[in-house]
């Protein structure tokens, strides 16, 4: 009897031990921040689009370490037809990774400071504002030291900026 209730406890524990580490690998945010030595931003919205990749991009020959992406939904960049949902850059100096070409469309205001608005499409082609929810939306700002990027397709410029001002300090 008291050999099972060792067998029990022992077993309960690593239960527990096992949950909270695939709780852990589900919220990849607090490995980050410690990892990273500038300040980070989770959303606190996500349209219901789940967290579907996260990790590290290496800055060669850069002062910075690491530049971070999380993406969210079944997004896999603006050539996607069918994907639906939005991308996160960050990093300090710089994001360790270029965007494509885009037009510029303006700028909108996230947490007061401006960011560049742009749609992915050829710089020299007409494309509208509207475009974007087919060929993907892009804003790029800073956020003290830290600069930020969202891409988002199949979702309007208004959900992305929705997500963009959802931004919280991890840690």
């Amino acid at each position: 009897m008291r050999a099972l209730r060792q067998a029990l406890v022992v077993a309960t524990c690593v239960a527990g031990v096992l949950a909270g580490t695939a709780l852990a690998t589900s919220n990849p945010w607090p490995a980050a921040h410690a990892r990273l030595r500038y300040t980070i931003y989770k959303p606190s919205q996500t349209l219901g689009y789940k967290l579907s990749g996260f990790g590290y991009q290496p800055c060669p020959g850069g002062k910075s370490k690491a530049s971070l992406y999380a993406t969210y939904g079944t997004y896999r960049g603006v050539l996607g037809s069918n994907t639906k949902g939005f991308d996160i850059f960050e990093g300090s100096p710089a994001i360790c990774s270029d965007h494509g070409e885009f037009a510029s469309k303006g700028t909108q205001t996230i947490d007061g400071v401006k960011a560049q608005v742009g749609v992915y499409c050829d710089p020299s082609e007409r494309c509208p504002l509207a475009d974007g929810v087919k060929k993907g939306y892009i804003l790029l700002w800073r956020r003290g030291a830290t600069k930020m990027q969202m891409d988002g397709a199949h979702i309007t410029l208004a959900q992305l900026l929705k997500v963009a001002r959802s931004l919280e300090p991890v840690g």
